[in-house]
């Protein structure tokens, strides 16, 4: 009976386990350019990169579907700080 308990266990935790690596793989492949970014949105709208200066600011570099826009993200504002149009052959 003592074993029935312990194969449970193991299963739990193998479980667990994988659950475990999906959550990280999926939340670092981006930053190991896994290749497992998202298309972007029905808008056109995809984040590049992020810096953070402080409490609740940063600064954010977006696409907009044929621009590019950088943004300071304030507490309680948001100023476009440059804007571009992107290049034909950049993807």
């Amino acid at each position: 009976m003592m074993e029935v308990y312990l194969s449970i266990i193991r299963v739990v935790l193998v479980l667990a386990g994988i659950v475990a690596g999906m959550i990280l793989l999926y939340r670092y492949a981006e930053k190991y350019k896994l290749g497992l970014k998202s298309k972007g949105t029905a808008y056109g709208l995809r984040k590049m990169d992020t810096i953070h200066l402080g409490y609740k600011k940063f600064v954010s570099v977006v696409e907009v579907r044929d621009y590019v826009l950088v943004l300071g993200i304030g507490e309680k504002e948001m100023s476009l700080l440059a804007k571009w149009k992107k290049e034909e052959g950049a993807a």
